[in-house]
């Protein structure tokens, strides 16, 4: 698929291009107002936010995220690119009062190689989440993929991690020597535990899952009574 600079202007010098075939006039494509009389075609609604933020967590769609961080980069009012979508989320976080050191965001995907994230963040960030005065932060939870079953972690507590399968719900972070993982798990006596493991410099992606996942078992298994 060949990619343009403005995808809605390609869409509509394509479309104009169509009608034109067909005999049908138009003006040069543009931005533009409807007039009084302009009359709506049709209508098409987005899913609720807060299905779509669970969706980006399950299959980790970094696509969706890159887009949710652009338009909180235009409700934070500042420019909806790259770093403005790094400065937003920056913003964001700090309003909820999560720890900021050694944050920096460069982008809403996490692709960039200059992102760097904290344990710290991540966990305060999911216990926030869990705050029963925080509703609207639930989806952060709900949208985890849940290990052995959905989404990234489909195929992942398998073998000496099965025993976590179920109880463990996890967000992937994976780039060529990165691996991370960071969620919730329910431990031996029914306590809701936030962790966050990020590893650096990893040579085989599979050892490294794996390592994750066993690390993550042994939370499953202790008891924090």
């Amino acid at each position: 698929m060949t990619r343009v600079p403005d995808p809605a202007a390609d869409a509509t010098r394509k479309f104009a291009g169509f009608l034109r075939a067909y005999g049908v006039k138009t003006s040069a494509p543009g931005p533009s107002k409807a007039s009084a009389r302009a009359e709506a075609l049709a209508t098409v609604s987005s899913a609720p936010l807060a299905s779509i933020v669970e969706r980006m967590l399950t299959n980790s769609d970094n696509d969706i995220a890159e887009a949710l961080a652009r338009q909180t980069a235009l409700a934070t009012g500042v420019r909806a690119d790259f770093a403005g979508a790094g400065k937003a989320i920056r913003i964001q976080l700090g309003r909820l009062g999560l720890p900021l050191d050694g944050v920096d965001f460069r982008d809403g995907s996490g692709l960039d190689r200059n992102d760097r994230l904290t344990a710290n963040l991540l966990t305060a960030l999911l216990v926030k989440a869990g705050d029963p005065a925080r509703p609207d932060l639930r989806p952060v939870l709900t949208g985890l993929p849940v290990a052995g079953f959905t989404g990234t972690l489909t195929t992942r507590y398998t073998g000496t991690a099965a025993d976590a399968a179920g109880v463990v719900r996890a967000k992937t972070g994976t780039l060529t020597g990165v691996n991370t993982l960071a969620g919730t798990v329910v431990d031996r006596d029914g306590h809701l535990l936030a962790f966050a493991v990020l590893t650096a410099d990893t040579t085989d992606p599979t050892a490294a899952q794996s390592a994750l996942d066993t690390a993550v078992t042994a939370l499953a298994a202790c008891g924090c009574s």
